[in-house]
């Protein structure tokens, strides 16, 4: 029969391998839940600045809306101005209106401005509202 001998003590070892402590490991980070975070951080952000706009645009045209007004109701003193008017003459057009009133003016915007004042067609002796 054969016999087996071992060398060495059979006892399983109590000595656990070297491992560093957490005080001198460096913090490891979740990159990927930071980048997350930065994320939903600048998104929130991004909204925040977008509604801030939103809400100063909104301010700023109701103050116009309400003190605004018409820049041809009132001179600088206050007062109310009287509407200019003229009389249309036989074979006037708002075409020809807007050039005697406005020669160096843009025609096209001058006769847009009298058709808005006055409608789309004039007739002879009515009193066209000139801006």
């Amino acid at each position: 029969m054969a016999t087996i001998v071992f060398a060495g003590n059979l006892q399983p070892s109590t000595r656990r391998a070297s491992r560093t402590s957490y005080a001198s490991r460096p913090a490891r980070r979740n990159t990927a839940r930071t980048r997350e975070i930065q994320r939903v951080y600048r998104r929130r952000r991004v909204s925040a600045i977008a509604t801030l706009a939103a809400l100063t645009m909104a301010a700023v045209i109701s103050v116009f809306s309400v003190f605004g007004g018409s820049a041809n109701a009132d001179d600088s003193t206050g007062r109310a101005v009287a509407p200019k008017y003229m009389v249309a003459q036989p074979g006037d057009t708002l075409w020809s209106i807007g050039e005697r009133i406005a020669p160096n003016a843009s025609i096209t915007e001058v006769v847009d401005e009298l058709v808005r004042l006055n409608g789309t067609s004039i007739s002879s002796g009515q009193l066209v509202r000139i801006p």
